[in-house]
């Protein structure tokens, strides 16, 4: 009995074998070679007749797979059609360029899957083709090879795009993207692995957000969108990704926002009143996000929350901050009790520290406490009950020392002459409180007391105006000094004050004071500012008062009934200051001496003969006229006295004598009045003749005769003056006048209708005569012409 079986072949077909031959049984065996598949014949065993059926295995088609893959690769093919079906597939890869086939999805010859995909899971990074074979039972069927799936698997996460500098809570200007890359850093497209970002190092306080964190990421590139910083600082981000080697951002800085808000950095610790805080306030500029505000330099002021009568003092308060940071110095509170701080600059959110205790300190000062504001009290008349002064013994702050009972006296702060007295003065403090009683000032003027206690700081009061009493009398302030000249001003000039009755200068006084010599003895006392004079709040002070006599005087100061007398003062002769002239004349003749002669007196400046003086006196006239000239004076000098003698004037007019000295100090005399003397002479005057005149016609001007003394004067007299003209050698012109004679008015004799009169050539110099009867006759030459 022959039996045949299938087998299959090493290139994957199948092919029959012979197992054992009979002699009675032929078979012939033809082997038919079918692409990708297996085809065989089979004879029943036995004799007789019989059929054979032939069958083929056909591989999958259409194998696919992805053009590329992170990893996973997931094969899909067609299932082999016909007859046999396939029990299963399994896959296998071949890598490009090493064409080494590998097993591909856990499937093997002997481990198949009856599906029609499958994944192959963990694919190394390369370039594969795959290819699926048909299993049935021995039998075998292979797909031709897939296309190539490249395979790129994800080692690490690169920043793509980096971050950018930012302001605390402000989205970053350029966001952040991260790709997924393999390890030749390129970036895998297929992968959608989720990346998170967060702060490298995570530091306290600061915050990253974006607006999805973990970010899944889309074609290999996660691209971050609304990521931002809370907290200011210098920052780089991490990226990581399940499985994935992280990548770091370059550093990115995040600067604070705009100021909104105050906060205690540091708090301020308790104390006692009035010494300095321990420990300072410091107070920082933060932006929103709680951030320094490093830029800011606003102003910051620091006070009690709820003061209750309590002071915060500062050195410096507002203080201006200094990169961001106002950090106080030398604050101090001064009433004891439980208080917050408020910090607070403009529009700025304001800040309220924690509370601290302000307790009573040791005693460090003393107070007033009364009189609680300035007053005024009257001279010698003791305070009123309310502004009593009363002293109180305190800490740095103000707080009363209840439990001291230190001694205080009490003194003016600065006296100027004046005296506190008190009924008790100094007083022990009952309760830290020292209570005085019967207080006053006995000097008017403005005061402060000044309360004292050994180891305690000083206090001054209020200000306590003390005023005068009603007024009572006067009194010199200030004393005339000497004079060393009469009549020039005291060099010290008088004061006199209205007082009360106890020397205070009543300052609501306006009293007329009259200042006059105690006793005059011919002297007289002038001053400059007036006399009497109204007192300006209580006090009169003259000015330019003098005495014009030598010798020794008291001045006498009265208002009604209050006189006062000032120290003796003494008026010397002083320097030469000035003359006098005594000069009784008044009228006297040309060139006759006056009948009473000029004596001038050397004087101070209060008119005293300076009896000592040897200065030369001269005389001259004050304006003298073209022509006049004072003459033939002769003077002596004796104890300040110049006598003339012998001085007359030559013209007649109207005149002043000016005597002057050295210096120069001049005076000038009455006026005297010079007359002519008796008529002695004719005098042509006026514009008569001209240069010339002509024949036959009136003269232009007529000529006009004055009747003179010996000296010019014209002489007040009626003259009768016959004017006459004689004409030159072998000429016979003749004068004509309305009237040849005229007798002179107020010595002056004016004729008219003149001319002289020839025919033919009778022009040259012609003499005019005037005469008149006992007088000096004058003559003039006149030239005519024709």
């Amino acid at each position: 009995m022959t039996s045949l079986r299938p087998h299959r072949s090493a290139s994957g077909n199948t092919r029959l074998s012979f197992f054992g031959l009979t002699a009675a049984v032929t078979l012939a065996v033809l082997v038919v070679s079918v692409t990708g598949g297996a085809s065989a014949y089979y004879t029943a065993p036995g004799f007789g007749s019989g059929s054979a059926a032939l069958g083929t295995l056909l591989p999958p088609t259409d194998v696919l797979v992805p053009a590329t893959s992170a990893g996973t690769v997931s094969l899909r093919w067609t299932a082999s059609v016909g007859t046999p079906a396939p029990t299963g597939y399994y896959a296998t890869r071949t890598k490009t360029g090493t064409g080494t086939p590998t097993p591909a999805c856990g499937t093997s010859p002997t481990i198949i899957v009856a599906t029609a995909f499958c994944d192959d899971l963990l694919v190394l990074t390369g370039d594969y083709t795959y290819t699926v074979t048909a299993v049935y039972n021995g039998w075998t069927a292979a797909s031709a090879p897939s296309g190539s799936v490249r395979i790129s698997n994800p080692t690490k996460v690169a920043f793509q795009a980096q971050p950018s500098d930012a302001t605390s809570g402000a989205v970053f200007t350029a966001q952040p993207s991260v790709a997924i890359q393999n390890a030749a850093g390129e970036t895998v497209p297929t992968s959608t692995s989720p990346v998170t970002l967060a702060i490298t190092g995570s530091p306290a306080g600061a915050n990253l957000t974006c607006d999805q964190n973990p970010l899944p990421a889309g074609s290999g590139i996660a691209v971050f969108s609304g990521c931002q910083i809370d907290r200011a600082g210098t920052y780089t981000l991490t990226a990581t990704a399940n499985g994935l080697t992280a990548a770091t951002s370059g550093s990115i800085t995040i600067a604070a926002g705009s100021a909104t808000q105050l906060v205690f950095a540091t708090q301020p610790s308790s104390s006692t009143g009035g010494m300095v805080f321990p420990t300072q306030p410091v107070v920082t500029v933060l932006d929103a996000f709680g951030n320094t505000v490093t830029v800011s330099n606003a102003p910051i002021t620091l006070s009690i929350t709820t003061p209750g009568g309590a002071r915060l003092t500062c050195p410096t308060n507002p203080l201006a901050a200094a990169s961001g940071v106002a950090a106080f110095t030398g604050c101090a509170v001064d009433r004891a009790g439980t208080y917050t701080l408020t910090a607070a600059s403009g529009a700025l959110t304001a800040a309220t520290s924690t509370a601290l205790t302000v307790s009573v300190g040791s005693a460090k000062k003393l107070s007033f406490t009364q009189p609680a504001v300035d007053f005024s009290a009257t001279s010698q008349t003791t305070f009123a009950a309310p502004v009593q002064p009363v002293v109180t013994v305190q800490d740095a702050g103000g707080n009363t020392i209840t439990d001291s009972t230190a001694t205080i006296s009490l003194g003016l702060t600065s006296p100027a002459g004046a005296s506190l007295t008190c009924a008790a003065n100094a007083r022990a403090a009952v309760s830290g409180i020292a209570t005085f009683a019967g207080c006053q000032i006995d000097k008017a003027g403005s005061y402060t007391l000044t309360a004292t206690s050994a180891g305690l700081a000083d206090a001054t009061s209020n200000g306590i105006n003390v005023t005068a009493g009603p007024p009572k009398r006067l009194a010199f302030t200030a004393q005339p000094a000497n004079s060393s000249s009469g009549g020039t001003p005291f060099s010290t000039q008088p004061v006199i004050a209205v007082q009360d009755a106890f020397g205070n200068t009543v300052t609501t006084s306006t009293a007329p004071i009259s200042l006059s010599l105690t006793t005059q003895a011919g002297a007289a006392l002038s001053c400059t500012s007036g006399n009497p004079l109204a007192a300006a709040s209580g006090v009169a002070a003259f000015t330019g008062c003098r005495i014009d006599k030598p010798g020794s005087y008291t001045l006498t100061a009265a208002s009604g009934t209050w006189m006062a007398e000032s120290s003796s003062l003494t008026i010397s002769v002083g320097s030469v200051a000035k003359l006098a002239i005594a000069f009784p004349t008044s009228t006297a003749i040309s060139q006759s001496a006056f009948s009473t002669q000029p004596v001038v007196t050397v004087q101070d400046a209060g008119g005293n003969t300076v009896t000592n003086s040897t200065a030369a006196v001269t005389l001259s006239l004050t304006n003298a006229p073209v022509g006049a000239t004072l003459s033939a004076c002769a003077s002596a000098s004796t104890a300040g006295v110049t006598t003339f003698t012998g001085c007359r004037i030559d013209k007649a007019g109207t005149y002043t004598l000016t005597a002057v000295v050295a210096g120069p100090i001049t005076a000038t005399s009455n006026t005297i009045t010079i007359s002519a003397g008796a008529a002695s002479k004719l005098a042509f005057t006026g514009t008569f003749p001209q240069k010339s005149h002509k024949r036959n016609d009136f003269f232009v001007p007529q000529p006009e005769i004055t009747i003179q003394d010996a000296f010019g004067n014209t002489a007040n007299a009626a003259v009768s003056v016959t004017l006459s003209a004689s004409p030159p050698s072998n000429r016979s012109g003749t004068l004509s006048c309305a009237a040849t004679t005229r007798t002179s008015l107020n010595g002056v004799a004016t004729f008219s209708g003149c001319q002289v009169s020839y025919q033919g050539n009778q022009a040259g110099l012609y003499t005019f005569t005037a005469e008149a009867s006992g007088l000096v006759s004058a003559s003039v030459i006149v030239t005519i012409v024709q």
